[in-house]
């Protein structure tokens, strides 16, 4: 185990390949699990970097309110730690929030910016929907509902088709032993649903890939193309038949698409 002792917190992470860097920011309850199904591919390029946020996985904090900015000061201090001045910066979902606050904060620190399946803000749908996720889980405890629930906004109809893939999916998140727990995931919906970075878009400097599954129904099309707009030199690029989860239910699309960043 890797342990980064940086800020108040004990950084769990993990580094891939001897290439140039490039740092995986996972979403709303992911851990740097998240990334095994690109890894082996990202790290015959990258040196990657992959950790585990506030509230999940094995990072360690004192359990106090979460916001964006915070988690995005955690990566880049991980990365002085780590020796590293600047990095392709790529952040899935609730990390594309964390990406873009360190392409507006620290815009030296990044050299090329990929988001995810991400927006600017979160809809008062999604905020609606977070919320009430969190109190079910709350109320019940029972992770296997939560990812359950999860799992119809992450990927398309046709995955669960192949019930196979789906019964191997929920088995490996069950059989998971870091999960997170109901106040984590609460503190982490808190800080995605509080975060908005339309008014300062036009800070970011790098050039940014926005990536999108076209079949996404948890961040819209709109959403996806409105972050575009707005940042000055931007591409956007929405992937065929896959959804939320790029990675996990297109893999070597995604990992194309970052190949070639």
């Amino acid at each position: 185990m890797t342990i980064a002792e940086i800020n108040d917190i004990e950084c769990y992470y993990e580094i891939h390949g001897t290439g140039r860097p490039l740092v995986l920011i996972g979403g709303l309850a992911s851990d740097s699990q998240t990334w095994q199904l690109v890894l082996d591919r990202l790290k015959e390029l990258f040196r990657v970097i992959i950790f585990d946020n506030r509230a999940v996985g094995r990072t360690k904090d004192a359990g106090k309110p979460l916001d964006i900015p915070v988690m995005a000061n955690d990566t880049v201090t991980l990365l002085e730690h780590l020796g590293v001045g600047n990095a392709a910066i790529l952040g899935h979902s609730m990390g594309g929030y964390i990406a873009q606050e360190i392409a507006i904060t620290y815009p030296a620190r990044v050299n090329k910016l990929v988001l995810a399946s991400t927006a600017a803000c979160t809809s008062g749908r999604n905020k609606h929907l977070f919320l009430n996720m969190a109190d079910i889980y709350e109320e019940t405890a029972s992770y296997e509902k939560l990812l359950k629930e999860f799992m119809v906004w992450m990927f398309t109809p046709g995955y669960f088709d192949d019930k196979e893939r789906t019964d191997e999916f929920i088995r490996c998140a069950l059989d998971h032993p870091y999960r997170q727990t109901p106040e984590d995931f609460k503190r982490q919906v808190e800080a995605y649903i509080e975060y908005s970075s339309l008014d300062r878009l036009d800070r970011i400097q790098a050039e940014t890939l926005v990536l999108s599954g076209e079949k996404d129904i948890l961040i819209t099309r709109e959403e996806t193309d409105l972050l575009a707009s707005g940042i000055p030199n931007a591409r956007v690029k929405h992937i065929a038949g896959t959804a939320h989860s790029i990675q996990t239910e297109s893999p070597e699309k995604f990992a194309d698409e970052i190949c070639a960043i």
